[in-house]
């Protein structure tokens, strides 16, 4: 319950048309001169976009009877939501589609545990990190000492969540061809089950609380992608108008870490997920 508080006329018509096309233009023009602060504060909500498939970042849970959307990214940005002092409102999609939708102004920031890298940093901007996490493997339990280096990757069929920092590792990186690709981890836990895929490569907080919702599956005793860690920032559009907003976010974040927020964030959201 703890954990759950802290969450919880013609002429006439063409005159007045030229009148109101004119108001509108002016509006308009007012409302692109706001930074990206100012209009979120204006319009009383911050648009969180995320991918709610991610546990314990973001994830689905059933309180008092509604499907809400909590987790450790949510609490971060129920943060930014507060010292902005607006509400926070959800757009729940596939992790591939979160930057489209950001620069499509559908939404104001994304946290879905993503990862800034070159590749990203051309259409978004970032804030600073606010977590860092190694990768680990996913098998099935008796396969747990077979993969023993990222060179065994490449002779194994691999399961990774698509756009993620994961996937551009296996591909771009390790150069494998046998991969697939899916949107959501709780597909890839259920393609590794079937034996249509040998291993996930994941966030090692992620792997351990799939391992604990899904049968017959363990974390890999190798270490592999340390070159590839998850680290996980907040995306903004690309845009001078929001340099304000990231610097109140860049302050939330500092803040969270000196007050050691951080890591009591993500132990209530492990165990909010262990309650699912």
């Amino acid at each position: 319950m703890k954990i759950l508080k802290k969450l919880m006329g013609l002429g006439i018509v063409f005159t007045l048309s030229l009148g109101m096309a004119a108001c509108s233009s002016s509006n308009e023009s007012k409302d692109e001169a706001k930074d990206e602060l100012q209009q979120i504060k204006d319009s009383g909500k911050l648009v969180l976009a995320t991918s709610a498939e991610y546990s314990p970042y973001e994830f689905h849970k059933m309180i008092d009877g509604k499907d809400t959307i909590v987790g450790f990214d949510v609490m971060i940005a129920k943060e930014i939501a507060d010292e902005i002092g607006v509400d926070l409102e959800f757009m729940d999609m596939d992790f591939d589609g979160l930057l489209g939708a950001l620069n499509a102004y559908k939404a104001d920031i994304v946290l879905a545990c993503m990862t800034p890298n070159e590749e990203r940093e051309k259409s978004v901007d970032f804030s600073n990190l606010y977590y860092e996490d190694k990768n680990v493997v996913i098998v099935k339990k008796g396969d747990e000492d077979k993969i023993k280096s990222d060179e065994d990757l490449k002779n194994i069929k691999i399961g990774v969540q698509r756009g993620s920092t994961q996937e551009a590792f296996v591909v771009d990186e390790l150069g494998c061809t046998d991969y697939k690709s899916l949107a959501k981890t709780p597909d890839l836990m259920l393609e590794l089950q079937n034996g249509n895929i040998d291993a996930i490569v994941t966030g090692k907080n992620v792997a351990a609380i799939n391992i604990e919702n899904y049968d017959n599956v363990a974390i890999g005793n190798s270490n592999v992608g340390e070159d590839c860690e998850e680290s996980a920032a907040v995306a903004f559009k690309k845009s001078d108008k929001n340099e304000s907003l990231i610097e109140l976010t860049n302050n939330v974040i500092k803040k969270l870490q000196d007050e050691g927020k951080i890591d009591e964030y993500m132990q209530d959201a492990i165990k909010l997920a262990d309650e699912q």
